[in-house]
């Protein structure tokens, strides 16, 4: 059995590196994007890249395909967002937006 002197340093020593490693598991910070950082994101993905268009036909032309095998019925919709920026579409069988 340890005496008082002990159990008291190990207490006091205890609150201490508790109290370092509380401090450094606050290291996660959330930080808004630099200016070029947006601007290149944007960019990706404007009209003229025409990545929309694509990924819209890929999601339209799979829809097809369960449709015709039967997986989907005939007025089925697809939600899909694109991966660069975000934007949500709904893809339909008929080609609507």
């Amino acid at each position: 059995m340890g005496t008082r002197r002990a159990m008291l340093l190990g207490m006091v020593g205890s609150l201490a590196g508790s109290a370092l490693l509380a401090r450094a598991a606050q290291a996660f910070v959330i930080e808004d994007m630099p200016p070029h950082v947006v601007n290149a994101l944007a960019a990706a993905c404007r009209p003229a890249a025409d990545n929309h268009a694509g990924l819209v036909k890929s999601v339209r032309d799979d829809l097809l395909a369960r449709i015709a095998k039967g997986l989907l019925p005939a007025g089925a919709s697809e939600q899909v967002g694109c991966p660069i920026c975000g934007c949500s579409f709904v893809v339909t069988a008929d080609g609507a937006l």
